[in-house]
């Protein structure tokens, strides 16, 4: 599909950026798939066809959080562990509240056909379920941090 290709820096930054640069790309993006959805009756015509697409992306925002994460350190190193579990919750909640201020700025609008998707909760299902467990894995690793505080070194 040709017009995705004005979204191929924001894809890139996606599926090899660091976490900080995938939540800076997240508003480029959105803004890029809103201007697409604009101008392209091919796509705005069909939902099923965009909705994939924000699956897809869905999806891989999902996977990048999840590899960044090494669950196989984070009680081990608590203190890193939690600069990145928080990076990655935000992330994630930063791709949900971009796409609900986007879908607002479109229904604002009221020119161009609105994205009331049904897919809607299939898009975010993953995304809001890992930053639960993102949130409640950060609660282990402040408790971790604590026992640490007042056993010092003896706990590893």
């Amino acid at each position: 599909m040709k017009f995705l290709n004005t979204l191929e820096r924001q894809f890139k930054s996606i599926a090899i950026g660091d976490l900080q640069i995938i939540e800076e790309t997240i508003p480029s993006l959105l803004t890029g798939l809103r201007l697409i959805w604009t101008i392209s009756r091919h796509i705005n015509q069909n939902d099923l066809k965009f909705e994939d697409i924000l699956e897809s992306i869905s999806t891989e925002i999902c996977d990048m959080v999840r590899r960044k994460i090494d669950i196989s350190k984070i009680f081990k190193k608590p203190d890193e562990s939690i600069i990145i579990i928080r990076k990655g919750w935000t992330v994630l909640d930063s791709w949900k509240r971009k796409f609900e201020e986007t879908k607002r700025g479109i229904e604002d609008e009221q020119t161009v056909k609105r994205w009331d998707f049904q897919k809607h909760k299939e898009i975010f299902a993953v995304p809001i379920h890992m930053k639960t467990v993102l949130e409640n894995i950060e609660e282990a690793c402040i408790i971790i941090q604590e026992f640490y505080a007042i056993l010092g070194p003896d706990l590893a």
